[in-house]
């Protein structure tokens, strides 16, 4: 249920960043997604008010089984004006508990009273932009009535009885005592015996004892991963009454027999009470040491044959939950680590890669930043505007942690897009500052510093919004530039910024820094201060950039000695060389990776980084083809299963090899006037671009599953071709920049 939230939620993202957001495409989706998972009663995707299309407040799309037609069909009804999803209790508690894409949420259970009139339960998984916002939700709903179903014929002994509740919500799903009043959606608070179960974690079966109406139980509860309690109490003198009375019946048997038939009933004591019995308590023993493989071996017909049975069965299901446990534990992890690098994407997104611009002589450029917590306010940036262009910024955001962040993220991407689209440093800082003062409620703000470098005459032009003055090494020592600093941005929506110009010569430095530098404390209360930082980076006139910077820093931390840092520091220093080279010539790079869902990210990240400079609209598309082709590669190019359909070209020996073979996919990327990127593996021969085109013209219950990715593919790229050689697949596809 939780993967299958989590592959609706990636099929919506795909959906929301393609540009061909039809309600066809969409009912496609749900339905397509349903009509392969039977065990599900229906769900879909819902987005935040008008995060799919600015002029409608809510777009879903839900589908569901109808048995009135044998099939999946899309159900109109919650898309009405009437229904507002967005206050439901299932999309508050799963839209306020998620905290990353691959995060899922459980409703607590529900009478479905607007459709199927049963007890309910939902999960589902958040739908994120490429900027990790929230956009919507998917579903899907679990009819628990199918799990009562079955819990109701469990019945171990006479008097036993099963227990489904949910602690958390204090909620009975359902108790299969006869005679009693409590009924599924009772509060566990009415059950008198609750507070005497014992269970702990999800990793054990806790055994508990208690009395009720002078009847002894024991019970087995176990917590699922959903938080659902299950518990099977059984009257402790049922499990033994049998045992009980065989014992008296032997005890009178030798009183009134012979001597010589003492020694029978010994034996017979011991071959069918002492043995099985022995046997059952040394495999309990076992399996509390934890072999897991243990099986008694009672070959008869009585209680401790089936009680044998039993065991053996309980060992095979403790050791099937226990490894299912084990994958889903190894499963949060891995979504704990992703969480983990999420924090540091934030850094990734400034550039790191030095030297940045290697084919570039005319310039040189080193930059650092060490957050206090974290994630941090400050940021700094470089980007060619265009061959003659470098442009550098240095900002730091108001507060600090993830608020902080997050403006950080948004004043970023403003300045860069605003700078690319041919603006001059005044009209930038004018054209973001009154788009950050829009629905500023936190009323943040960012100091900000931006100059243009002309490259081959030296001039640089710049603009000054609050921030530290730079300072400028141009001859003798450094000192501070010259200018007048304005008001910082985000704070008033009308404010005009003036720039400055001045003639960088050859050899030429500019450092800039945030204030996180200059306000560094020691364990004295002492600041590093403006005079410190202009004799320190005097004392390392002439190193190269990054020991300068290092150097810079390491006076700091010297100062600060070892008192904990309490702002964001943040250092970039540009050298003007004047000498010109050749344009830099574009040729493929290269990643090598596993063929792994999860390396997803890692591919996205090396896309990126080609194309940190070009249009987000074109980085959205080439993305979604990206996510289409690698996610297709994981599922199919290794899977022997896959090989044993297509091939009569496929012996067996080869699908073994297949199997255990190391899955590599190599993503090949150019950048030019044209993006190029290629996909190569090894895996069976399959040619994507043979598969249909869907006909979106019929319902959706009509059309065949599948081809939906390929043909979004197809028309957002601007060239897709396919080509088999030898063992390999090759996929390449091409999209122009202009």
């Amino acid at each position: 249920m939780e993967r299958n939230a989590i592959d609706l939620a990636l099929a919506g993202r795909r959906f929301y960043l393609s540009q061909e957001r039809s309600p066809e495409l969409g009912i496609s989706i749900s339905t397509e997604n349903f009509s392969s998972f039977p065990d599900a009663v229906g769900g879909g995707i819902w987005y935040e008010p008008y995060a799919l299309d600015s002029d409608t407040r809510r777009v879903c799309y839900y589908a569901f089984y109808d048995p009135a037609i044998g099939a999946v069909r899309h159900d109109p009804d919650f898309e009405t004006a009437e229904y507002d999803y967005h206050t439901q209790m299932w999309y508050t508690t799963i839209a306020g508990g998620l905290y990353g894409q691959y995060s899922v949420i459980w409703t607590p259970p529900y009478y479905d009273d607007a459709g199927s009139n049963t007890l309910m339960t939902t999960v589902g998984a958040g739908i994120y932009d490429n900027d990790g916002r929230l956009i919507g939700i998917s579903t899907v709903d679990w009819e628990i009535q199918s799990m009562v179903d079955r819990l109701s014929i469990i019945k171990p002994t006479a008097g036993s009885f099963v227990l489904l509740a949910s602690p958390k919500d204090d909620y009975v799903i359902s108790k299969t005592r006869e005679g009693t009043a409590v009924l599924a959606g009772a509060s566990l608070q009415d059950l008198s015996w609750f507070k005497e179960l014992s269970f702990g974690g999800i990793d054990t079966v806790d055994i508990g004892y208690f009395t009720d109406n002078g009847v002894g139980y024991i019970s087995f509860s176990r917590l699922f991963t959903n938080d659902w309690l299950f518990t099977i109490l059984i009257p402790a003198k049922e499990i033994f009454a049998d045992i009980d009375r065989r014992n008296f019946l032997f005890t009178f048997f030798i009183i009134i027999s012979f001597i010589s038939l003492l020694m029978s009933a010994a034996y017979l004591l011991s071959r069918i009470i002492n043995r099985p019995l022995h046997k059952l308590s040394s495999g309990v023993a076992e399996l509390g040491g934890g072999n897991l493989d243990k099986q008694i071996n009672i070959q008869s017909n009585d209680e401790f044959g089936t009680l044998a049975a039993a065991f053996n069965k309980m060992t095979v299901d403790l050791k099937e939950s226990i490894e299912q446990n084990v994958r889903e534990h190894a499963e949060k992890e891995r979504i704990g680590a992703e969480l983990n690098v999420a924090t540091r994407i934030q850094l990734n997104m400034l550039p790191s890669k030095f030297p940045a611009f290697p084919n570039r002589k005319e310039f040189d450029i080193y930059a650092m930043m060490q957050p206090a917590r974290e994630v941090g306010g400050d940021f700094y940036d470089f980007f060619l505007i265009d061959e003659n262009t470098l442009a550098v910024v240095m900002a730091d955001v108001s507060g600090k942690g993830v608020p902080a962040a997050l403006f950080m993220v948004i004043a970023k991407t403003l300045i860069k897009n605003t700078a690319l689209s041919g603006k001059q440093p005044e009209e930038v800082f004018e054209i973001v500052n009154r788009m950050l003062c829009e629905n500023n409620e936190a009323n943040m703000f960012v100091t900000a510093f931006m100059g243009y470098l002309d490259i081959p005459s030296g001039l640089f032009t710049y603009v000054n919004a609050g921030h530290n003055p730079p300072l400028l090494h141009s001859g003798g020592n450094f000192d501070w530039l010259k200018a007048k600093p304005l008001l910082f941005l985000a704070g008033m929506e009308d404010t005009l910024f003036q720039q400055h110009e001045i003639t960088l010569q050859d050899g030429n430095e500019l450092f800039l820094y945030t204030d996180g530098v200059t306000e560094a404390m020691n364990n004295k209360d002492e600041i590093f201060s403006d005079p410190r930082l202009l004799e320190t980076v005097n004392k390392y006139l002439n190193l190269p950039l990054k020991e300068f910077t290092m150097s810079i820093k390491n006076e700091i931390d010297n100062f600060a000695e070892g008192a904990e840092q309490a702002d964001d520091i943040t250092m970039l220093v540009l050298k003007y060389q004047g000498e010109k080279t050749s344009n830099e010539k574009n040729n493929f790079n290269e990643l090598n990776i596993e063929a792994k869902l999860e390396c997803l990210d890692r591919v996205q990240n090396f896309i990126n980084e080609q194309l940190v400079n070009y249009p987000s609209e074109i980085q959205d598309q080439i993305w979604i083809a990206v996510d289409e082709i690698f996610s297709n590669i994981t599922r199919y190019a290794y899977n022997p299963e896959s090989a044993a359909k297509t091939a009569d070209s496929y012996t067996e020996d080869e699908i073994k090899t297949l199997s255990i073979s190391t899955c590599i996919v190599t993503v090949r990327i150019s950048v030019n006037d044209s993006v190029t990127i290629e996909f190569e593996d090894t895996g069976i021969h399959y040619d994507p671009l043979s598969t249909e085109d869907p006909n979106l013209s019929l319902p959706a219950q009509d059309r065949e599953i599948g081809g939906l990715g390929i043909f979004i593919l197809k028309k957002i790229m601007d060239s897709v071709e396919y080509k088999r050689e030898g063992n390999k697949n090759i996929l390449t596809i091409k999209k122009k920049l202009n």
